[in-house]
């Protein structure tokens, strides 16, 4: 049935107007549409609906084509509190208490539990008050203290937070811990794991001990931990001090995929947004990624396995060739010219071959080398480029140009050259800025495949690209021509970078600043005309 063929969802009138946001319901007006949806189509409104399959259990998939750019779900947190070991945070605010000055002397402590807060003003929070009545009832008293010297330590005290918030809302909240319950745990695997062993030898007894909550069984308690462990959000906020993690009922049922189609953000009051990264179709499984684009598939796969209990079979997962970027492969010692690939990249103990003339190697022998790879990076001094240039020279017979460990050593390299010590963009030398440029323009054809569209990586290779061209412009002063196209491309970048970065308000001031230099470049070059610029 058409559109022009349904009823009006307030007046069961004849109607055409569709809800423009899920377009599952019609009206004869815009005031009725206003009324509709001030009676409660607020909360039934959205763009996808919760599907089921073998693979991935619960998930969400999309119930109309959807726009780049587009809001597709916007929650606030069921619950939120401290990372299992954190460094001291305020119970009440969550802003971290060593930032941004080191204390003078010992934290403010709650007056009845002595954990510490911000002030007075925090012992009354919502947050702290039914945790507080708890643990002060049970004459437990916080033993948290400020140690001079050690502003980075963190506090594994921290771990029973959260899953008392948990357990306490099932009496505070019996609908908000039903949806708690019903998401995946995963405590099968977790239960073999050296951290839930230490949970239980440790949590337990505090909970049902020293905090008298006998009526919990152990297998119940731990559920809970693992359920956190399973679907919370790492939450971030820098300028508020905040880093702890948060649990969404509905955002957790959101799929992981390596190459995802939305990406997520938080906003002030800490509500979890998601945003279409390109457009996507109706029917298409909504996902994000728990996992860095430029790992490779054994990379993402064991990450996974290990954090979300776990096995991806994406696309990218499936294809040994990782959509034709060979990430995880490297180039055969035997014949010189192909790549090792693993022969069932979904088998953890499948033997890998090279492609052309098969040499092959054994999955413990490739899982090795890669570790060892992987360690050499992570070691190499992350205040200079140099290091990462003698990486990849030192490496260029057995890694190609698009192996992981390149990769990595290259994304690097974007943010070095320009801001590192002696490397600002002022000192660069021309070779050196031609290459910040090279790596940017290689590592966006990567970033098209990986994690493409409106994504943040892309707009941060985006942002590094764009300064180096302005540079590289005002470098060319006596060739008019390279000047005005340089500054023309950077234009244009600054657009696009305007579009995935407008959602994110602590970007807004670099582009701000991005911007004005543009312009001054193009004043001085009297340029503007030839330039499609975002309005100032």
């Amino acid at each position: 049935m058409s559109s022009s063929l349904k009823s009006c969802a307030l007046c069961q009138a004849r109607a055409s107007q569709l809800c423009a946001a899920c377009r599952s319901v019609v009206y004869c007006s815009r005031e009725h549409q206003k009324e509709h949806w001030k009676q409660g189509h607020k909360r039934e409104c959205k763009c996808y609906e919760v599907a089921t399959n073998e693979t991935l259990g619960r998930h969400l998939r999309a119930t109309r084509d959807v726009k780049i750019g587009e809001e597709i779900l916007r929650e606030a947190p069921l619950l939120l509190g401290p990372k299992v070991a954190s460094a001291p945070i305020c119970l009440g605010c969550h802003r971290n208490l060593l930032a941004p000055q080191k204390q003078r002397g010992n934290y403010y402590k709650c007056s009845s539990c002595s954990w510490p807060l911000c002030g007075r003003e925090c012992e009354e929070s919502p947050h702290h008050r039914a945790e507080c009545q708890l643990m002060s009832g049970s004459n437990f008293q916080s033993k948290i203290n400020y140690t001079p010297g050690e502003d980075e330590r963190k506090e594994s005290a921290y771990c029973v937070i959260m899953l008392l918030r948990c357990m306490q809302l099932k009496a505070s909240d019996p609908e908000g811990f039903a949806r708690l319950s019903a998401l995946e745990d995963h405590l099968e695997e977790r239960l073999a794991t050296p951290l839930y062993q230490v949970l239980r030898a440790n949590l337990i007894t505090f909970i049902k001990t020293i905090l008298g909550m006998r009526d919990w069984s152990e297998v119940d308690i731990l559920r809970i931990a693992a359920i956190l462990d399973t679907n919370t959000f790492e939450l971030r906020q820098p300028r508020e001090r905040r880093k702890v993690r948060a649990l969404f009922s509905g955002a957790a049922m959101i799929s992981h995929d390596c190459a995802p189609n939305m990406r997520h953000r938080f906003d002030d009051d800490m509500n979890i947004i998601f945003l279409a990264k390109r457009a996507i179709a109706k029917g298409e499984i909504l996902s994000i990624s728990y996992t860095q684009p430029l790992r490779s598939t054994i990379q993402r796969r064991l990450h996974l396995r290990q954090a979300k209990c776990f096995d991806c079979a994406c696309a990218r997962c499936q294809d040994p060739t990782e959509l034709g970027t060979f990430a995880g492969a490297q180039t055969c010692v035997k014949c010189k010219a192909g790549k090792i690939i693993s022969v069932n990249p979904l088998q953890n103990t499948a033997n890998w071959k090279c492609q052309l003339c098969n040499l092959k190697r054994s999955a413990k022998e490739v899982l090795l080398s890669d570790a060892k790879l992987q360690q050499e990076i992570e070691a190499l001094d992350k205040t200079t480029p140099v290091d990462f240039e003698d990486f990849i020279y030192r490496h260029r017979v057995e890694l190609h140009e698009t192996n992981t460990h390149v990769l990595q050593a290259k994304y690097a390299l974007t943010q070095l050259y320009g801001n590192a010590p002696g490397f600002t963009m002022d000192e660069l030398s021309e070779e050196s800025l031609s290459r910040k440029v090279d790596l940017c323009e290689e590592l966006l054809k990567l970033a098209n495949i990986f994690d493409g569209g409106w994504s943040i990586f892309r707009g941060n290779l985006l942002i590094d690209l764009e300064e180096a061209l302005v540079a590289q412009a005002l470098r060319v002063e006596e060739d008019p021509v390279e000047c005005a196209e340089k500054l023309k491309r950077a234009s244009e970048l600054l657009v696009e970078i305007g579009n995935i970065m407008k959602h994110e308000p602590e970007m807004q001031q670099l582009l701000a600043e991005r911007q004005e230099i543009l312009y001054r470049a193009l004043e001085r070059f009297e340029e503007v005309k030839e330039c499609e610029l975002p309005s100032k």
